[in-house]
């Protein structure tokens, strides 16, 4: 029995950061035809599901990791990631026919990135999951590349099992609206961030009918994160509220990804949503300090 499994995406990231980075207009870029120095790097694993579900290890949760990822030597990256936060890497899929997902991410010198990214042409389904082997009290979902199909069928296998649900959906979920807020009312945490809020809402964070519309979906809590200026828990009656933690970002990549892990670690050790929201900030603070998503996610002993 696992306390938490992760769906979702399985990458190698390649970070590359430099001062010569230019960034203006909300652009970044270098000059044409030149030659820039690096001035920190890291090759490791992304992607929302190893992300989340390394954070879950790490806080002392016993964590698997559902993902499609090539029989090639990119992989190799991913499953030693996972193996050192001791991530059951049981239900990951190999596919003989695609090569591993990885991203290109370009890091200016304020923590703000640009993300290259080569997906395969295959994505996680239905007929690549263990579905015997799912036995959880959670299962935290991170896009499913578009899958609408298959995320039915996760949160449909979850509610006859009695597992509670976290739902991090992506962009591609987000564009199919109408078929994703219906599924809304089996989610028991919802985290979006203010863009992905607007898009599902229709409306702007701040108007007054933007948290009626949150309301409406029937999720019992839904996160919105706005960058800077911190994070807002909806519980369908209350509000809660936490500013950010001054940190200075060496890179935002995986920010979500930890908010979201630690408040649903947070519900599984039975602390209030202002409490899980306290650790979801942290967590998050501390992985936007350093360079990658997985180095700077807490323990236990440092979150708590």
């Amino acid at each position: 029995m696992y306390d938490v499994i992760s769906f979702g995406a399985a990458t190698v990231d390649i970070f590359a950061k430099s001062s010569d980075f230019v960034v203006k207009n909300n652009q970044l870029s270098v000059e044409y035809s030149s030659k820039n120095e690096i001035t920190n790097s890291l090759i490791c694993s992304g992607g929302g599901a190893t992300n989340s579900s390394v954070s879950f290890s790490r806080l002392g949760l016993k964590s698997a990791c559902v993902s499609l990822v090539g029989d090639d030597h990119l992989n190799n990256f991913i499953l030693d990631d996972l193996k050192l936060d001791h991530v059951s890497t049981s239900l990951l899929v190999k596919s003989s026919q695609d090569t591993t997902d990885f991203s290109i991410i370009l890091v200016a010198k304020d923590g703000g990135r640009s993300i290259l990214t080569n997906r395969g042409v295959s994505r996680l389904e239905e007929k690549h999951i263990k579905w015997e082997k799912l036995k959880s009290r959670w299962f935290y979902i991170s896009s499913l590349e578009g899958n609408i199909g298959l995320l039915e069928k996760i949160i449909g296998y979850a509610c006859e099992n009695n597992i509670k649900i976290a739902l991090n959906p992506g962009n591609r979920e987000l564009k199919q609206k109408k078929l994703l807020i219906p599924l809304l009312k089996y989610v028991d945490f919802l985290l979006l961030n203010k863009t992905e809020s607007e898009i599902i809402t229709d409306s702007l964070m701040g108007e007054p009918k933007f948290k009626a519309k949150i309301d409406k979906f029937d999720s019992k809590l839904v996160a919105v994160t706005n960058g800077h200026e911190g994070a807002h828990i909806f519980d369908g009656k209350n509000q809660y509220y936490s500013p950010i933690i001054n940190v200075k970002p060496v890179d935002e990549t995986g920010a979500g990804d930890a908010f979201g892990s630690a408040f649903v670690a947070g519900l599984i050790y039975k602390l209030t949503p202002q409490k899980s929201l306290s650790w979801a900030i942290k967590n998050s603070a501390s992985a936007v300090s350093v360079l990658g998503a997985k180095p700077g996610l807490l323990t236990f002993n440092k979150i708590k």
